[in-house]
């Protein structure tokens, strides 16, 4: 998992320490931000000058050679420093200006880059897909979690939805989409808050340029590698061969399409899996294929040409352009200025299962080269989107309407559709707006004739602005429209609703009891840490963000990256307690966000020696201990949502040695969705598969003792949860483990080895925080 990011991420640096990050375009080329590579240097960020060939940038893999500095230069080609506007030479952009323009830079290494290290895949963002950016150092744990929310030209603006705080020092690095295992962009700025203003309640914006944008941006740079293709290229290589028949086709093919991507070819030594294997592994190689192919068979056609093309959109389904027709449409695009791009999308995919937010016409296009045409329509939705456009700028002038219409007619002709298909829906599309606009003007008329009939005005405008009859061909192009070899998205919850009764302003909510136990735990104090543990478990890397009640805001104060003891882990919180919280009357709660796989790690137990003049510092009778899940699946949020809303009736399971079975434990929680509380009470050793288990089954509160088992154990246990209201439950067994603690002579207090995962929804964390039950993707 990741493995491709951590193998291509680069660290600039100045001097001995990291200012920036980057991805590794090629074997010996890194792609970052022109204003990155300012600040190396030493230079003001915004500088337009490129660097001189003396002017070297200390570069870093941390993931493949962490001990190594190697040093790169500024590509002078491929320089586009920050600007105020689009176009080009517009001017150095104001400190601190949001949105600019440019802002990118290739450093090209003197030789191949460390063994072990390899060129990031790349793809377009998508919209609902987390993303995930390191920070210069490369250190997995200060990563961001994103959710690209709309695209506003030249840049992506992305909620962000947990982990670290946004800080200097994640520009110029990838954005990692890791569903699709891809860059989809370059981290560019966040947005600040200004001075003494108070934090928005909103999640934190984080900006970053797209690939779209970078291609546009830099259309010499070689086009970057997409990850491996599987579907399709069996086939693909099928019914080239019945096209490129001789050895010189294929040669001649693969001279074409090698210099079209800017990459070597192996002349004589060119075969059929050479010509594939360019053209699936880089962005908008098989567009280029199919372009290639045609130049060198300009007499082919028939079916084995129309196989060819849908084999290609299968291979490569979001891509139907090549570099230089994307380029060409870009370029019209940008003097177009009266089509909206939201009510294009809807316009050409009317039934389309959800729309991404876009507020350029070159996203929007991007968007639609990735739909196929259904049913008996001609027209793929690129082109309708293209025509519409055109329609729209005609009303201004020829210029670009003209060329756009030209543009439309080419490109129709190499993705197989008849000429005559674009001029009818041409015409189709100018007829409607005619009749709109005749109806709009007798729909006037009458309001003007009639100023107090206002419902008939009503029913006439709605009677007369319908499509008329003779349209039903354009507006059915699009129904029931998905992207190419998708499913159905099924939307996630971005900010679920509150469930059970309504919270107060500080998140508590009433309990049976009335409403001062439910509150009383949600205005504690609290310490939060998201713990990383190694693959041995005795050394960890963590983030600790502090909360100090009321109206105070969440902050983080401590990001460690570097591997540590338990003890160390216990005396950063102590020192978070002591200068951070304010602990009247009751003490504060501390939580520990882990991995599904770490939910059994005895962090309740853990203490320092040195940190309380007192002596040792035990953390988990001194403060309520819990344990929370770093992060919940689609399916265990659904859990937790049905179990949270019967809190306050909720009653308690026990599994004990016959639920050992992961079946069987399932099926048990299966059976009683209203449980709210579940006890483990079996051997040691099945702990970790139950913890999953009441996880995956959006248990929030389990509690089990981590050596004893038994019912006499169970009983005990059960005694605990049932005495009171869940909220009071962190205390009760902070209580119990201080009893422990007391009663030195009795070894086999239950408090001893007394551990509770909490995850019950007395107190959102914080906005940055891992955020446990706010989920937009799984």
């Amino acid at each position: 998992m990741d493995q491709p990011l951590f193998r291509s991420f680069v660290s600039v640096r100045d001097t001995g320490r990291a200012v920036g990050a980057g991805v590794l375009l090629a074997d010996d080329a890194v792609l970052t931000c022109a204003h990155v590579v300012n600040s190396a240097l030493g230079r003001n960020r915004y500088d337009q000058t490129p660097p001189g060939p003396g002017q070297a940038v200390r570069v870093r893999l941390p993931h493949v050679a962490p001990d190594r500095d190697l040093t790169a230069r500024v590509e002078p080609a491929l320089w586009s420093p920050p600007r105020a506007t689009a176009a080009a030479g517009s001017g150095p952009v104001p400190p601190g200006a949001h949105l600019h323009h440019g802002d990118l830079a290739v450093l090209r290494l003197p030789g191949p880059a460390p063994a072990g290290a390899e060129p990031a895949p790349f793809l377009p963002h998508a919209y609902g897909n987390e993303v995930i950016a390191l920070w210069a150092s490369g250190h997995p744990l200060p990563t961001v979690r994103a959710v690209p929310r709309v695209s506003a030209p030249p840049w992506v603006a992305l909620d962000v939805v947990g982990g670290t705080e946004v800080r200097e020092g994640f520009s110029g690095g990838p954005l990692w989409d890791r569903d699709r295992q891809a860059v989809v962009g370059l981290v560019v700025a966040d947005l600040q808050t200004p001075a003494g203003a108070r934090q928005p309640q909103a999640a934190a914006t984080l900006y970053a340029i797209s690939v779209p944008a970078i291609e546009a941006e830099l259309p010499e740079l070689p086009p970057p590698l997409v990850p491996t293709a599987r579907r399709g290229v069996q086939q693909l290589l099928a019914v080239l061969e019945t096209i490129l028949t001789t050895p010189d086709a294929v040669r001649g093919c693969e001279e074409l399409l090698a210099s079209r991507l800017l990459r070597p070819s192996l002349g004589p030594g060119a075969d059929l899996d050479r010509l594939v294997g360019l053209a699936v592994g880089v962005r908008r190689g098989v567009p280029e294929l199919l372009q290639a192919v045609r130049e060198m068979m300009p007499a082919g056609s028939g079916p084995q040409w129309e196989r060819l093309r849908r084999v290609a959109r299968a291979v490569s389904p979001g891509e139907s352009l090549t570099r230089k027709q994307q380029r060409d449409l870009n370029g019209l695009l940008a003097h177009c200025g009266r089509t909206d791009p939201r009510q294009l999308l809807a316009d050409v995919l009317p039934h389309a299962i959800e729309l991404p937010a876009v507020t350029g016409l070159a996203d929007t296009l991007d968007v639609l080269e990735g739909f196929e045409a259904q049913g008996a329509q001609p027209m793929p939705p690129l082109l309708q989107g293209v025509v519409r456009i055109g329609v729209d700028e005609s009303e201004a002038g020829a210029y670009p309407a003209e060329d756009l219409a030209a543009w439309t007619e080419r490109t129709a002709l190499r993705l197989g559709v008849d000429v005559a298909a674009v001029r009818q829906y041409t015409a189709d599309v100018r007829g409607y707006r005619a009749e709109r606009a005749r109806a709009a003007a007798e729909h006037h008329t009458r309001r003007s004739s009639h100023p107090t009939d206002h419902h008939a005005a009503r029913n006439a405008a709605h009677h007369d602005t319908r499509p008329p009859a003779g349209w039903a061909g354009v507006g059915s192009a699009a129904v029931g429209m998905a992207p190419l070899g998708t499913a159905p998205v099924e939307a996630g919850p971005a900010d679920p609703a509150p469930v059970g009764p309504a919270p107060s302003a500080n998140g508590s909510r009433p309990s049976r009891y009335g409403t001062e136990s439910g509150a009383r735990l949600s205005e504690v104090p609290r310490v939060q840490v998201e713990l990383l543990p190694t693959a041995t478990g005795r050394h960890y890397t963590y983030q600790v963000w502090a909360w100090s009640g009321g109206d105070a805001p969440h902050h983080l104060v401590l990001a460690r990256d570097t591997e540590v003891t338990s003890e160390q882990v216990v005396d950063d919180i102590h020192r978070v307690l002591v200068e951070e919280i304010r602990e009247d009357p009751e003490p504060a709660l501390v939580e520990f966000f882990l991995p599904a796989a770490w939910l059994g790690l005895p962090v309740d137990r853990w203490e320092s020696f040195d940190s309380d003049e007192d002596g040792p510092f035990g953390l988990g009778f001194t403060r309520r201990v819990v344990i929370r899940t770093a992060r919940r699946s689609r399916e265990s949020y659904a859990g937790w949502k049905r179990r949270t809303a019967a809190l306050d009736t909720a009653r308690s399971l026990v599994l004990d040695h016959g639920s050992t079975d992961r079946k069987v434990a399932r099926a048990r929680l299966e059976l009683q969705p209203e449980v709210g509380t579940v006890i483990v009470c079996c051997e040691p050793r099945h702990h970790g598969a139950l913890l999953r288990q009441c996880v995956q089954a959006g248990v929030h509160t389990v509690l089990w003792h981590r050596e004893e088992h038994g019912e006499s154990v169970a009983a005990g246990l059960l005694e605990l949860v049932e005495g009171g209201h869940h909220t009071q439950l962190p205390e009760t067994v902070r209580l119990e483990r201080a009893k422990a603690v007391a009663e030195a002579a009795s070894t086999g207090h239950r408090g001893r080895q007394l551990s509770l995962m909490y995850d019950a929804p007395d107190h959102r964390p914080p906005q940055l925080a891992p955020d446990a039950w706010v989920l937009t993707q799984p």
